[in-house]
């Protein structure tokens, strides 16, 4: 008697119970205010207040009020419209005050919250919540130009079922690619065959996909994609790099704006108190009667020179932005892949999820959004360049025909000197770390006998290096008539900077800003933000402004742990020295930027990108170390809190595209709004 064949499994029904489930929970957080405490609690009123139907609320006057309303608050609509402003697309901060029985009928905050406000009217529901009848309810605006017409305001509007389908979307494909990838044969042949250049495409597509996505938002701050060439507007109405490749098409060295009487006449003009009511160029060099930018010329090689031969034009600041976030997002994630392969015992997918978790802790995210972006591009252009840099490097380790690894030497050493020439104090880390790692190179040379392949090989390194330290001693005495002096002393910027010197004084300061300075919490989305603080009496003129440490990034947290490396077998005498010097650079570098610059989140950034790398490589050999040494539960919890790291650290990334700051580029307010309530869903 023939056995009956078990019915196939309906390859559907999962699918379809993750689809039910999914349309259920984003049912419950797209409404979850409503269910959570208006249902039941008030009847809808649909009152509208008639004095107030149309309020216009203006700086002098901020405050809208509304009284009398007799019955318990659960939600209030209104309209609002920006009116008469210079700047349109805008935050504006909305604090809400309630009166009501609970209360005594005294005012007491019920909401904050920043809405979008544009010349095109929009509605707006906040839910209130009084506590038994209300009195009234005002609301103050602030952070806002022109007036702001609120209309149509209704009490207790009835209730309007809603669905945010982008995030039903991303439940259902997260749930989805899950089970596919931990429940299915398919999803274990998956894993069981990702390997290293999986895991570089992976890594590399998310981070390129986030950088893509911020430029876009970027460029919509501007009025043009580009700008002409010849300038349409005076010379000294651009950026430095703009002027400095115009003067560089001039055939001079000096930018083509002349300096006010005013200015030539002061005996100190570094001295910001001396130039009060003088006219001048803020932020550029000034020496001898003569304006220059002492900026990098890197990006104007890579990025300007490109675009005007293949455009006739000059490339706007989030297009150059753009161009190097894009550089990061692809080289960054490769080098931490590629290390995680020359070391050999790390998994590949771990070493995909620490890269991406890398390139969110380099804060690249925040630097591309930076105002008066030509201090920015400098930041933005060392980064991608050391991230280059890393990658050739190790994508060296991991090459064995010599033609290959010359070309891949002489890549790396061109990387270095472009750095070199964007930001000088991004590429000082990886450099400190080069000049080991050479060392260490050279000690194993001598005694294979092969010192014969270490001195080309280096040299091709050194080539690029050396020709870029010549051009810089070259310019900088073309320029100043001092081969060392890169303009820095001659800045005309908020302080005399020749004053700025090395001080031990610097060293603890640098620590706890660089390294261990909190984000500032506020009350609205994204809940986080940097400030201004000042630990101490530092001594002498520091520039302080908007800051944060690396550690407030979770991944960082694994610098921690290098001195259990150090101490550990699982590292040669050559690999603790390596990464004892690497670590070390970060101090040396902070305390370098502290003393000479002071501090900004753009200065941090200078060590960022460093740090993220060492902190992914940190966290495989960890992973490593409990796999080879403990295995069982405690490799399993070591690798679901690496994981677990790594994700906290892509959301404070994330978040930290929406930090708002008076020296960020403005992008579309609509897209806040939207990310808020894909987010936000219990407000």
């Amino acid at each position: 008697m023939k056995k009956k064949a078990k019915p196939e499994p309906n390859k559907l029904l999962p699918l379809a119970i993750i689809l039910v489930i999914c349309v259920a929970a984003e049912m419950l957080m797209s409404n979850f205010v409503w269910f959570s405490y208006v249902a039941g609690n008030t009847d809808f009123t649909d009152f509208v207040p008639e004095n107030v139907k149309n309020e216009i609320v203006t700086k002098d006057n901020d405050t809208l009020q509304v009284r009398e309303v007799g019955f318990p608050l659960n939600s209030v609509s209104m309209t609002v419209q920006i009116k008469n402003a210079s700047v349109a697309d805008h935050l504006a901060k909305a604090v809400f005050n309630v009166a009501d029985e609970g209360n005594g009928g005294v005012l007491s905050a019920a909401f904050t919250d920043k809405i979008p406000v544009d010349t095109e009217p929009k509605r707006h529901t906040v839910y209130l919540n009084s506590r038994g009848d209300a009195y009234g309810f005002d609301v103050k605006f602030s952070a806002f130009n022109g007036d702001i017409a609120v209309t149509d305001i209704v009490i207790n509007p009835t209730y309007e079922f809603s669905f945010n389908a982008l995030r039903f979307a991303a439940l259902f494909l997260g749930i989805s690619i899950l089970l596919l990838l931990t429940k299915t044969e398919t999803g274990k042949t998956l894993r069981r065959e990702f390997g290293y250049r999986e895991a570089a495409i992976n890594a590399a597509a998310v981070c390129i996909s986030f950088s893509v996505v911020m430029w876009a938002l970027c460029s919509t701050s501007e009025t043009g994609a580009y700008y002409s060439y010849p300038l349409e507007n005076g010379i000294n109405m651009y950026s430095p790099y703009i002027q400095q490749f115009d003067a560089f098409l001039k055939g001079q060295l000096h930018l083509d704006v002349e300096p006010s009487e005013g200015l030539m006449s002061i005996e100190n003009p570094y001295n910001p108190a001396s130039r009060t009511g003088i006219e001048c160029l803020f932020d550029r060099a000034y020496f001898e009667g003569k304006y220059y930018s002492y900026f990098g010329v890197a990006p104007l090689l890579t990025v300007y020179l490109p675009y005007y031969l293949f455009t006739g034009n000059l490339p706007s600041d989030s297009t150059v932005s753009g161009v190097f976030s894009v550089i990061i997002a692809l080289f960054l994630p490769l080098a931490v892949v590629e290390w995680a392969k020359y070391r050999n015992k790390i998994r590949p997918w771990l070493s995909a999820v620490a890269a991406v978790a890398a390139y969110f802790a380099t804060s690249v995210l925040l630097i591309q959004r930076g105002r008066a972006q030509f201090y920015y591009i400098a930041c933005i252009a060392g980064m991608a360049f050391a991230s280059a840099y890393l990658y050739f490097v190790a994508k060296y380790l991991n090459t064995s025909k010599s033609a290959a690894k010359y070309i891949l030497l002489f890549l790396a050493g061109t990387s270095f000197a472009l750095g070199f020439l964007s930001r000088l104090n991004s590429i000082v880390p990886v450099g400190i770390a080069t000049v080991t790692f050479v060392a260490i190179y050279g000690i194993k040379s001598i005694k294979s006998k092969k010192i014969g392949k270490y001195i080309s090989e280096m040299a091709v390194l050194a080539l690029p290096v050396a020709a870029s330290i010549v051009f810089s001693l070259w310019y900088n005495n073309a320029r100043f008539g001092d081969p060392l002096q890169f303009g820095t002393d001659y800045q005309l910027t908020v302080a005399d900077t020749s004053y700025y010197k090395l001080s031990t004084v610097g060293i603890f300061p640098s620590v706890i800003h660089y390294f261990l300075q909190p984000f500032s919490f506020s009350e609205f989305f994204p809940y986080f933000g940097i400030t201004r603080t000042v630990i101490s009496d530092y001594g002498k003129y520091v520039y302080i402004d908007a800051n944060f440490g690396i550690m407030v990034y979770p991944l960082m947290l694994s610098l921690f742990f290098v001195p259990y490396l150090l101490k550990g077998k699982r590292l040669s005498r050559e690999g603790k020295a390596l990464l004892s010097v690497s670590t070390l650079s970060l101090f040396l570098t902070a305390f370098i930027n502290f003393c000479l610059g002071g501090v900004i989140f753009r200065y941090t950034a200078d060590i960022a990108l460093f740090a993220a790398f060492i902190s992914a490589a940190v966290m495989g050999e960890l992973c490593g170390i409990s796999e080879e040494n403990h295995g069982g539960a405690i490799a399993k919890t070591t690798k679901k809190t690496v994981l677990a790291v790594c994700i906290l650290t892509v959301i404070v990334g994330f978040f930290s595209m929406f930090i708002m700051t008076g020296n960020m580029v403005t992008y579309s307010p609509d897209f806040y709004e939207a990310a808020e309530e894909f987010f936000v869903f219990w407000n």
